[in-house]
């Protein structure tokens, strides 16, 4: 039978787990005073926070509450810390401790690059997500530090593996409004404890800049390939600062080049066209005069022009019994299958893009 994977398990590569296990056991018991084995939760949580990962980070990877685990940490394993490395009660104030205190004790078994006692920095994203709106998309960027020397992060790379042009119509009962509003920038979400330390603006490159023919649809074959090829780069400076053992925030705010912000009419039907660009991407950040790298997972963006109507007015998908004229109905059957290959690419993608394919997909 196969075992299931334990979460954090990659922290057996450098510490001493049988024994840490063994005396922390002793140490509860101290403390309870009658024989008391370390949980299930316990062990996963002392892997984590010896992996460099917070209880936050913690409690995403088990689905469990974070103030819950945060209370069991404080009334559990952190006295249990205290108790073997013979520290004062309490004295245990922040997770980062954790990993430097159990090292100092002797229990950590390799000085590998990846571990917190690194002499060198280490980046990892922890964290991204889009939010914002159609016409200005925000990427939320949540690094750690993992290693041992401050890190400097001085570049970006936005790599892209595809682009797609979508087009749509007002619906009818749209047609007649005078003024189009703009669509309503959505409220970034404020949850995280960690708030940005900095927004950059960022124009993404026009899709006639990939050199490709229109309608952009890059590579048939890309939305499918375990290992799309990147077919368009484009760098944009950073600076940020992330101490060792810290977290830093930081956003992307994107929009359309300025030539790109306009409507279009087709011709036989007079009806208004908009235009919406789909980005398939990932983030490169680069980071201290090595020229260190990591990459973020993979990301599908949506992107308007600002006068754009909003989405709830327009169509993009005719029923197959529709009286619309044949151009449309065109339209129509080339968003489908362009929307077929999106939905398959397995990536991060903001509420408002989801919204939008099962809309379309309907």
């Amino acid at each position: 039978m196969t075992s299931i994977p334990q979460p954090f398990a990659e922290a057996e590569n450098d510490w001493d787990l049988a024994n840490l296990y063994q005396d922390l056991t002793s140490a509860k018991q101290q403390i309870a005073s009658k024989p008391k084995q370390l949980t299930q939760l316990e062990k996963t949580c002392l892997r984590g926070l010896l992996c460099g990962y917070g209880p936050n980070e913690i409690a995403a990877a088990i689905n469990r509450e974070v103030r819950g685990l945060r209370v069991d940490l404080s009334r559990g394993l952190y006295r249990y810390i205290e108790v073997l490395t013979q520290r004062p009660s309490n004295a245990l104030k922040d997770w980062r401790e954790v990993a430097d205190w159990l090292a100092k004790a002797n229990y950590k078994t390799s000085l590998s690059h990846t571990s917190l006692l690194t002499s060198d920095s280490l980046i990892k994203i922890v964290d991204v997500s889009l939010e914002g709106s159609a016409n200005s998309p925000v990427i939320d960027l949540k690094v750690r530090n993992i290693g041992n020397q401050v890190a400097f992060l001085k570049n970006t790379k936005f790599l892209f593996y595809n682009s797609w042009l979508l087009k749509s119509w007002l619906l009818p009962e749209a047609k007649n409004m005078e003024n189009f509003a703009l669509p309503a920038a959505a409220p970034m979400q404020r949850s995280r404890v960690v708030l940005p330390s900095y927004d950059y603006q960022v124009p993404l490159p026009a899709p006639a800049n990939f050199d490709l023919s229109l309608p952009i649809n890059l590579f048939a074959e890309n939305y499918l390939n375990a290992n799309p090829k990147i077919v368009y780069i484009e760098d944009f400076k950073i600076s940020q600062c992330v101490s060792c053992n810290d977290v830093d925030r930081f956003t992307f705010t994107l929009s359309l080049p300025e030539n790109y912000h306009q409507l279009s009419r087709n011709i036989k039907t007079q009806d208004l066209l908009y235009t919406s660009y789909i980005y398939h991407l990932k983030l490169e950040l680069i980071y201290d005069e090595d020229d260190k790298s990591v990459q973020s997972t993979d990301l599908v963006i949506l992107l308007e022009s600002k006068f754009a109507e909003n989405l709830d007015k327009r169509v993009f998908f005719a029923e197959s019994d529709s009286k619309l004229p044949a151009e449309i109905q065109e339209i129509s059957q080339h968003n489908q299958q362009l929307v077929t290959e999106i939905a398959q690419i397995k990536s991060v993608r903001s509420s408002l893009l989801n919204s939008l394919l099962k809309k379309i997909t309907f």
